[in-house]
């Protein structure tokens, strides 16, 4: 077996967790409602008031409309005011639910951003459950809380924490964008490693492996996924923290030079682009900026007081060039990718305030889109601070040693 260049840069970085590493939602049915894309500062600045509510009543418990998954013209009173309305009033109302907005039902609460006329803006969201969007929504009630009370003089957005499967994660989510640290946990099981190989194409190294994809129903075996993976390659041991930003980008993307700050720090990070093909369907594209080993932990010790925290992606001018050709797509039918472990990449990048620009190798997974018609925009530019990360620090350090309760 001839892997040799760093054992292919550790079977790149120990092979990537797919669904994690992209990002995809749950393939086995399309999203009805696009996210929304805002942060807390803007809900609370937009907001006339702010309360948890209570629903007491609905004249329909269930909504005639055949998208609401709630009831309709239900009644909400005011268990508690996070902000005040000026000038004060009383904060009851009457609203139904909607099909891309809150599901009501009698007796749940709910984080209501309210406008002047105390109707339920776009940012409120149940309190209720054990979805993302409720967690969420408690985090951000707690922050608003201890904006009130004084504990805090920001509304930076909060830092979710999760751990299973022997990999430990904590990211921040600012607008779409995403800011991760992740680690695999002493004690975690060993994973199969996909081959890599390698190709050159147009002077480029291009990396390709396949994963096998499983069917949402059976959970049984169903095909192959083919992944094509070029720009800089992950080289990190299994164990090393990993930090991996995410900045949603038009595919094709143009090569970009990454920085990531805390306070007056800057890092530079490297960056992957990658394609996944999955059969009878467009390719989904990913591009990632990313760190590992000493240049994250520094990072995140950095961000373990209260900082500013910027990234910036400046494009490589002689690097935007006309859309690749196209590779042709595995000829089987259409899966659905079954939920993997939690697992990341990334390489020790130096401590500068810039980096080496990459070459985009003449090539591109099928499906992806042709050459964008308007120039792509200069600089993605993305600032939020690190005040929330010590609530979920120390449960991401019991993890990563693998003393989590």
């Amino acid at each position: 077996m001839m892997l040799t260049d760093r054992q292919m840069r550790h079977r790149i970085a120990s092979t990537l967790s797919v669904l994690a590493l992209f990002g995809v939602p749950t393939i086995s049915h399309a999203l009805s409602c696009a996210p929304r894309q805002f942060t807390l500062s803007e809900a609370y600045e937009a907001a006339d008031s702010i309360i948890v509510g209570l629903i007491t009543e609905c004249k329909e418990e269930i909504s005639s409309d055949p998208w609401a998954n709630g009831g309709s013209d239900c009644s909400f009173s005011s268990i508690e005011v996070l902000k005040e309305s000026v000038p004060t009033r009383e904060h009851i109302g009457v609203t139904s639910s909607s099909g891309c907005g809150l599901s009501l039902h009698v007796g749940g609460q709910y984080l209501l951003f309210l406008d002047s006329k105390n109707q339920p803006m776009h940012f409120s969201a149940t309190l209720s459950g054990d979805r993302y969007q409720a967690q969420l929504a408690n985090r951000y009630l707690r922050i608003i809380r201890d904006f009130r009370n004084g504990a805090v003089n920001d509304l930076a957005e909060p830092w979710m924490f999760g751990g299973s499967d022997g990999y430990c994660s904590i990211w921040q989510s600012i607008r779409g964008n995403q800011i991760r640290f992740s680690r695999r946990t002493p004690d975690a099981p060993q994973q199969p490693k996909p081959d890599w190989t390698q190709e050159l194409i147009n002077g480029e190294m291009v990396y390709r492996t396949t994963v096998p994809l499983f069917d949402a129903d059976t959970k049984l075996p169903s095909g192959d996924a083919e992944i094509v993976a070029y720009g800089d390659v992950p080289d990190h041991l299994d164990d090393a923290l990993v930090l991996r930003v995410t900045l949603p980008e038009r595919s094709p993307a143009p090569v970009r030079q990454a920085t990531l700050s805390v306070g007056d720090r800057t890092w530079s990070l490297n960056r992957m682009e990658m394609n996944l093909s999955l059969p009878g369907a467009s390719a989904h594209t990913v591009v990632e900026y990313y760190g590992a080993g000493d240049v994250a932990e520094q990072i995140l010790s950095a961000m373990a007081q209260p900082s500013d925290i910027v990234v910036s992606a400046k494009v490589v001018a002689s690097n935007v060039a006309s859309a690749p050709p196209e590779i042709p797509p595995p000829d089987q039918e259409s899966f659905v990718l079954a939920p993997t472990k939690d697992v990341y990449f990334g390489r020790a990048a130096p401590e500068t305030s810039s980096t080496r620009p990459s070459a985009t190798p003449k090539v591109r997974a099928a499906g992806s889109y042709g050459a964008q018609e308007e120039p792509p925009e200069p600089v993605l530019r993305v600032e939020s601070r690190s005040t929330q990360l010590s609530s979920v620090i120390q449960s991401f350090r019991a993890c990563d040693a693998g003393d989590e309760k």
